[in-house]
Protein backbone atom coordinates (compact mmCIF):
# COMPACT_ATOMS: atom_id res chain seq x y z
CA UNK A 1 0.00 0.00 0.00
CA UNK A 2 1.97 2.85 -1.14
CA UNK A 3 1.19 7.03 -1.29
CA UNK A 4 2.25 9.76 -3.96
CA UNK A 5 4.48 11.23 -0.75
CA UNK A 6 6.87 8.37 -0.82
CA UNK A 7 5.12 6.39 2.44
CA UNK A 8 4.68 2.74 1.28
CA UNK A 9 4.30 -0.33 3.13
CA UNK A 10 3.19 -4.13 3.42
CA UNK A 11 -0.53 -4.18 4.22
CA UNK A 12 -0.05 -6.17 7.12
CA UNK A 13 2.38 -3.74 8.34
CA UNK A 14 1.11 -0.36 7.37
CA UNK A 15 -0.78 1.92 10.18
CA UNK A 16 -2.90 3.76 8.33
CA UNK A 17 -6.25 6.39 9.11
CA UNK A 18 -9.43 4.78 8.32
CA UNK A 19 -12.24 7.02 7.91
CA UNK A 20 -15.58 5.63 9.39
CA UNK A 21 -18.85 7.39 9.04
CA UNK A 22 -21.73 8.02 12.00
CA UNK A 23 -24.51 6.73 11.99
CA UNK A 24 -27.43 9.17 12.54
CA UNK A 25 -29.41 7.61 15.10
CA UNK A 26 -29.11 9.36 18.31
CA UNK A 27 -30.52 6.59 20.66
CA UNK A 28 -30.07 3.19 21.36
CA UNK A 29 -32.42 1.20 18.64
CA UNK A 30 -32.78 -2.74 17.89
CA UNK A 31 -33.61 -3.14 14.73
CA UNK A 32 -35.03 -5.74 12.87
CA UNK A 33 -32.95 -7.24 10.42
CA UNK A 34 -34.24 -10.84 8.76
CA UNK A 35 -31.99 -12.50 7.01
CA UNK A 36 -29.21 -10.40 7.28
CA UNK A 37 -26.12 -11.81 8.31
CA UNK A 38 -23.23 -10.00 6.52
CA UNK A 39 -21.95 -6.23 6.28
CA UNK A 40 -23.06 -5.72 3.01
CA UNK A 41 -26.53 -6.94 3.47
CA UNK A 42 -26.69 -4.91 6.83
CA UNK A 43 -25.66 -1.28 4.58
CA UNK A 44 -27.95 -2.53 1.85
CA UNK A 45 -30.83 -3.20 4.91
CA UNK A 46 -30.14 0.16 6.58
CA UNK A 47 -29.40 2.05 2.87
CA UNK A 48 -25.79 3.43 5.07
CA UNK A 49 -22.22 3.01 4.23
CA UNK A 50 -20.34 -0.46 5.00
CA UNK A 51 -18.26 2.77 6.96
CA UNK A 52 -20.75 3.23 9.58
CA UNK A 53 -21.16 -0.14 10.58
CA UNK A 54 -18.80 -2.15 12.94
CA UNK A 55 -18.11 -5.98 12.65
CA UNK A 56 -17.80 -8.11 15.28
CA UNK A 57 -15.29 -11.48 15.28
CA UNK A 58 -15.21 -14.05 18.47
CA UNK A 59 -12.12 -15.74 18.82
CA UNK A 60 -10.09 -17.48 21.63
CA UNK A 61 -6.45 -15.91 22.47
CA UNK A 62 -3.53 -18.23 22.45
CA UNK A 63 -4.77 -19.16 26.37
CA UNK A 64 -8.14 -19.77 25.30
CA UNK A 65 -9.39 -16.67 26.85
CA UNK A 66 -12.25 -15.43 24.86
CA UNK A 67 -11.92 -11.59 23.19
CA UNK A 68 -14.37 -9.95 20.78
CA UNK A 69 -13.09 -7.93 18.01
CA UNK A 70 -14.54 -4.86 16.89
CA UNK A 71 -13.27 -3.37 13.49
CA UNK A 72 -14.55 -1.46 10.75
CA UNK A 73 -17.63 -3.02 8.95
CA UNK A 74 -15.38 -2.44 5.58
CA UNK A 75 -11.83 -3.72 7.12
CA UNK A 76 -10.68 -7.21 7.34
CA UNK A 77 -8.85 -8.06 10.36
CA UNK A 78 -4.83 -8.20 10.14
CA UNK A 79 -3.74 -11.41 11.59
CA UNK A 80 -0.26 -10.09 11.98
CA UNK A 81 -1.42 -8.08 14.39
CA UNK A 82 -3.66 -10.08 15.88
CA UNK A 83 -1.46 -12.21 16.43
CA UNK A 84 1.11 -9.45 17.80
CA UNK A 85 -2.19 -8.87 20.77
CA UNK A 86 -3.84 -12.28 21.42
CA UNK A 87 -0.73 -14.78 20.84
CA UNK A 88 0.36 -17.05 17.73
CA UNK A 89 -2.05 -19.56 18.48
CA UNK A 90 -5.52 -17.21 18.28
CA UNK A 91 -8.37 -19.00 16.48
CA UNK A 92 -12.21 -18.41 15.61
CA UNK A 93 -14.58 -19.48 18.02
CA UNK A 94 -16.34 -22.44 17.00
CA UNK A 95 -20.36 -22.32 16.68
CA UNK A 96 -20.65 -24.67 20.31
CA UNK A 97 -18.36 -22.09 21.92
CA UNK A 98 -20.48 -19.05 20.92
CA UNK A 99 -24.05 -20.53 22.06
CA UNK A 100 -21.98 -21.27 25.49
CA UNK A 101 -21.46 -17.28 25.04
CA UNK A 102 -24.76 -16.65 24.18
CA UNK A 103 -23.52 -15.28 20.62
CA UNK A 104 -25.41 -15.59 17.60
CA UNK A 105 -23.78 -16.10 14.34
CA UNK A 106 -23.88 -13.42 11.87
CA UNK A 107 -25.53 -10.82 14.50
CA UNK A 108 -22.67 -10.97 16.98
CA UNK A 109 -22.41 -7.47 19.21
CA UNK A 110 -20.67 -6.34 22.60
CA UNK A 111 -23.95 -4.55 24.42
CA UNK A 112 -24.70 -7.42 27.16
CA UNK A 113 -22.01 -9.67 26.61
CA UNK A 114 -21.12 -12.44 28.51
CA UNK A 115 -18.74 -10.90 31.12
CA UNK A 116 -16.12 -13.34 30.48
CA UNK A 117 -15.53 -12.12 27.20
CA UNK A 118 -13.02 -9.30 26.51
CA UNK A 119 -13.96 -6.59 24.31
CA UNK A 120 -10.77 -4.69 22.42
CA UNK A 121 -11.60 -2.49 19.43
CA UNK A 122 -9.43 -1.37 16.37
CA UNK A 123 -8.06 2.35 17.19
CA UNK A 124 -9.81 4.08 14.64
CA UNK A 125 -13.37 3.25 16.07
CA UNK A 126 -12.26 5.21 19.13
CA UNK A 127 -13.66 8.58 17.83
CA UNK A 128 -17.06 7.08 16.45
CA UNK A 129 -19.90 7.74 18.82
CA UNK A 130 -22.54 6.13 17.33
CA UNK A 131 -22.31 2.72 16.22
CA UNK A 132 -24.47 0.08 13.84
CA UNK A 133 -23.74 -3.54 15.47
CA UNK A 134 -24.87 -6.89 15.77
CA UNK A 135 -27.83 -7.65 18.99
CA UNK A 136 -26.72 -10.84 19.19
CA UNK A 137 -30.03 -12.37 18.75
CA UNK A 138 -31.07 -13.66 15.34
CA UNK A 139 -32.40 -11.21 13.10
CA UNK A 140 -31.72 -8.22 14.97
CA UNK A 141 -28.77 -4.97 14.64
CA UNK A 142 -28.34 -2.40 17.24
CA UNK A 143 -28.28 1.41 15.78
CA UNK A 144 -27.28 4.48 17.82
CA UNK A 145 -24.88 2.17 20.21
CA UNK A 146 -22.54 4.18 22.22
CA UNK A 147 -19.37 2.68 23.42
CA UNK A 148 -18.96 3.49 27.59
CA UNK A 149 -23.07 3.95 27.35
CA UNK A 150 -24.52 1.01 26.54
CA UNK A 151 -21.26 -1.68 25.86
CA UNK A 152 -17.73 -0.85 27.57
CA UNK A 153 -14.59 -1.69 25.33
CA UNK A 154 -11.44 -3.33 27.30
CA UNK A 155 -9.06 -1.72 24.95
CA UNK A 156 -8.28 -0.05 21.64
CA UNK A 157 -5.57 -1.83 20.08
CA UNK A 158 -4.57 -1.48 15.71
CA UNK A 159 -6.43 -4.92 14.19
CA UNK A 160 -7.56 -3.52 11.10
CA UNK A 161 -5.65 -4.65 7.86
CA UNK A 162 -4.94 -1.58 5.67
CA UNK A 163 -6.54 -1.80 1.99
CA UNK A 164 -7.03 1.18 -0.59
CA UNK A 165 -8.46 4.51 0.18
CA UNK A 166 -7.02 3.87 3.69
CA UNK A 167 -5.27 8.12 4.70
CA UNK A 168 -1.79 7.95 4.43
CA UNK A 169 -0.13 8.27 7.90
CA UNK A 170 2.53 10.48 6.49
CA UNK A 171 0.48 13.32 4.44
CA UNK A 172 -3.38 12.78 5.15
CA UNK A 173 -3.87 11.57 1.56
CA UNK A 174 -6.14 8.04 0.29
CA UNK A 175 -3.43 5.32 -0.38
CA UNK A 176 -3.72 3.20 -2.88
CA UNK A 177 -2.66 -0.60 -3.24
CA UNK A 178 -0.05 -2.42 -5.72
CA UNK A 179 1.53 -6.07 -6.13
CA UNK A 180 5.07 -6.17 -4.75
CA UNK A 181 7.40 -8.32 -3.78
CA UNK A 182 9.69 -8.55 -0.86
CA UNK A 183 13.59 -8.57 -1.48
CA UNK A 184 15.06 -7.51 1.79
CA UNK A 185 14.05 -7.86 5.30
CA UNK A 186 15.06 -6.26 9.01
CA UNK A 187 15.24 -8.29 12.15
CA UNK A 188 14.97 -6.45 15.13
CA UNK A 189 17.31 -8.62 17.21
CA UNK A 190 17.76 -6.16 20.48
CA UNK A 191 19.63 -7.86 23.47
CA UNK A 192 18.43 -11.59 22.97
CA UNK A 193 21.37 -12.88 21.13
CA UNK A 194 24.59 -10.04 22.52
CA UNK A 195 23.22 -11.38 26.47
CA UNK A 196 23.42 -15.09 25.15
CA UNK A 197 27.35 -14.43 24.11
CA UNK A 198 28.44 -12.05 26.94
CA UNK A 199 28.83 -9.53 23.83
CA UNK A 200 28.69 -6.22 25.80
CA UNK A 201 30.09 -2.22 25.81
CA UNK A 202 30.98 0.21 28.22
CA UNK A 203 28.66 3.02 27.86
CA UNK A 204 29.49 6.97 28.87
CA UNK A 205 28.54 6.47 32.85
CA UNK A 206 30.98 3.43 33.08
CA UNK A 207 27.94 0.68 32.70
CA UNK A 208 28.51 -2.62 30.93
CA UNK A 209 25.28 -2.82 28.80
CA UNK A 210 24.64 -5.99 25.89
CA UNK A 211 24.63 -4.73 23.02
CA UNK A 212 21.35 -3.88 21.01
CA UNK A 213 21.16 -5.90 17.92
CA UNK A 214 19.72 -6.00 14.02
CA UNK A 215 19.78 -7.83 10.95
CA UNK A 216 19.97 -7.08 7.74
CA UNK A 217 19.37 -9.04 4.90
CA UNK A 218 18.37 -8.52 0.67
CA UNK A 219 17.56 -12.08 -0.77
CA UNK A 220 19.05 -13.01 -3.89
CA UNK A 221 16.29 -15.73 -5.31
CA UNK A 222 14.18 -12.64 -4.09
CA UNK A 223 15.66 -10.16 -5.68
CA UNK A 224 15.46 -12.56 -9.16
CA UNK A 225 11.90 -13.11 -8.80
CA UNK A 226 11.21 -9.12 -8.66
CA UNK A 227 13.94 -8.90 -11.74
CA UNK A 228 11.67 -11.33 -13.42
CA UNK A 229 8.73 -9.58 -12.55
CA UNK A 230 9.37 -6.53 -13.94
CA UNK A 231 11.49 -7.66 -17.09
CA UNK A 232 9.29 -10.61 -18.76
CA UNK A 233 6.73 -10.86 -21.99
CA UNK A 234 5.08 -13.44 -23.10
CA UNK A 235 7.82 -15.46 -24.08
CA UNK A 236 9.48 -15.84 -21.43
CA UNK A 237 12.06 -13.80 -18.82
CA UNK A 238 14.14 -10.47 -20.68
CA UNK A 239 17.23 -10.41 -18.51
CA UNK A 240 18.83 -7.02 -17.86
CA UNK A 241 22.62 -7.28 -19.14
CA UNK A 242 23.44 -5.97 -15.66
CA UNK A 243 22.12 -9.05 -14.01
CA UNK A 244 21.59 -11.97 -16.41
CA UNK A 245 23.29 -15.20 -15.62
CA UNK A 246 24.84 -15.01 -19.13
CA UNK A 247 24.75 -12.03 -21.29
CA UNK A 248 24.27 -13.98 -24.41
CA UNK A 249 23.84 -17.04 -26.61
CA UNK A 250 25.23 -18.30 -29.12
CA UNK A 251 22.56 -20.52 -31.73
CA UNK A 252 23.70 -22.83 -34.22
CA UNK A 253 21.12 -24.27 -36.29
CA UNK A 254 22.77 -26.74 -38.10
CA UNK A 255 25.19 -28.65 -36.03
CA UNK A 256 26.26 -31.49 -38.74
CA UNK A 257 27.61 -28.53 -41.00
CA UNK A 258 31.17 -27.84 -41.39
CA UNK A 259 31.04 -23.99 -42.00
CA UNK A 260 28.30 -23.39 -38.76
CA UNK A 261 29.50 -25.56 -36.10
CA UNK A 262 33.10 -24.68 -35.79
CA UNK A 263 32.12 -21.45 -36.70
CA UNK A 264 29.90 -21.15 -34.02
CA UNK A 265 32.34 -22.70 -31.16
CA UNK A 266 35.00 -20.10 -32.65
CA UNK A 267 32.58 -17.11 -32.10
CA UNK A 268 31.81 -18.53 -28.29
CA UNK A 269 35.36 -18.43 -27.22
CA UNK A 270 35.81 -15.25 -29.17
CA UNK A 271 33.35 -13.88 -27.00
CA UNK A 272 34.12 -15.22 -23.90
CA UNK A 273 37.60 -14.25 -24.69
CA UNK A 274 36.32 -10.44 -24.79
CA UNK A 275 34.88 -10.87 -21.55
CA UNK A 276 31.25 -11.44 -22.52
CA UNK A 277 29.62 -14.07 -20.34
CA UNK A 278 27.90 -16.80 -23.24
CA UNK A 279 26.67 -19.88 -23.18
CA UNK A 280 26.61 -22.25 -26.79
CA UNK A 281 23.63 -23.99 -27.07
CA UNK A 282 24.94 -27.10 -29.14
CA UNK A 283 21.62 -29.24 -28.77
CA UNK A 284 20.27 -30.98 -32.01
CA UNK A 285 16.63 -29.65 -31.99
CA UNK A 286 15.00 -27.43 -34.47
CA UNK A 287 15.18 -24.32 -34.92
CA UNK A 288 12.12 -23.24 -33.47
CA UNK A 289 12.81 -24.95 -30.14
CA UNK A 290 16.07 -23.18 -30.02
CA UNK A 291 14.16 -19.91 -30.52
CA UNK A 292 11.99 -20.67 -28.26
CA UNK A 293 13.80 -21.94 -25.33
CA UNK A 294 16.35 -18.97 -25.87
CA UNK A 295 13.56 -16.33 -25.53
CA UNK A 296 12.01 -18.25 -22.37
CA UNK A 297 15.66 -18.50 -20.99
CA UNK A 298 15.72 -14.58 -21.34
CA UNK A 299 19.43 -14.14 -22.70
CA UNK A 300 19.25 -10.66 -23.78
CA UNK A 301 21.44 -11.34 -26.81
CA UNK A 302 21.09 -14.34 -29.17
CA UNK A 303 23.78 -14.75 -32.21
CA UNK A 304 22.49 -16.90 -34.57
CA UNK A 305 23.98 -18.90 -37.29
CA UNK A 306 21.96 -19.93 -39.97
CA UNK A 307 23.38 -21.57 -43.23
CA UNK A 308 22.66 -19.39 -45.64
CA UNK A 309 23.91 -15.94 -43.76
CA UNK A 310 27.25 -17.73 -43.20
CA UNK A 311 27.81 -18.48 -46.39
CA UNK A 312 27.48 -14.87 -47.00
CA UNK A 313 29.66 -13.87 -44.33
CA UNK A 314 26.82 -12.85 -41.79
CA UNK A 315 25.46 -13.84 -38.45
CA UNK A 316 22.09 -12.49 -36.94
CA UNK A 317 22.39 -10.44 -33.58
CA UNK A 318 18.59 -10.87 -31.53
CA UNK A 319 17.88 -8.21 -29.13
CA UNK A 320 15.47 -10.21 -26.71
CA UNK A 321 13.95 -6.94 -25.01
CA UNK A 322 13.07 -5.24 -28.42
CA UNK A 323 13.00 -8.12 -30.48
CA UNK A 324 15.40 -6.15 -33.09
CA UNK A 325 17.84 -8.24 -35.81
CA UNK A 326 20.70 -7.06 -37.31
CA UNK A 327 23.25 -8.81 -39.46
CA UNK A 328 26.98 -8.42 -39.02
CA UNK A 329 29.78 -9.26 -40.73
CA UNK A 330 31.30 -12.62 -39.29
CA UNK A 331 34.55 -10.32 -38.81
CA UNK A 332 32.64 -7.79 -36.98
CA UNK A 333 30.71 -9.66 -34.93
CA UNK A 334 32.81 -10.04 -31.45
CA UNK A 335 33.69 -6.36 -31.38
CA UNK A 336 30.53 -5.13 -32.04
CA UNK A 337 28.91 -7.22 -29.63
CA UNK A 338 31.60 -6.90 -27.27
CA UNK A 339 31.45 -2.73 -27.22
CA UNK A 340 27.69 -3.26 -27.00
CA UNK A 341 27.58 -5.20 -24.01
CA UNK A 342 29.66 -3.82 -22.12
CA UNK A 343 28.15 -0.33 -22.87
CA UNK A 344 25.07 -1.69 -21.50
CA UNK A 345 26.40 -2.75 -17.62
CA UNK A 346 27.66 0.76 -17.08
Amino acid sequence: IYCDCGYAADTEAARVGIENQHHPAQELEKVHTPKVATMDELASFLNVSKKATVKSMALHDSDGKCVLVLLPGDHDLNEVKAERELGPDFSMMEAEDLEKLGLVKGFIGPINLNPSVKVVADISLKNLNSWVLGANELDYHYVGAKPGKDFEISEFKDLALAQEGDICPKCGQKLRTARGIEVSQIFKLGTKYSEALHSSFVDENGEEKPFVMGCYGIGVSRSLAAIIEQHHDEYGIIWPVSVAPYEMSVIPLQLDDELIWPLAQKLAQDLTNAGIEVVLDDRDERAGVKFADNDLMGFPYQLVLGKRNVEQGKVELKERKTGEKQLLDIDEAVRVISDRIKGERK
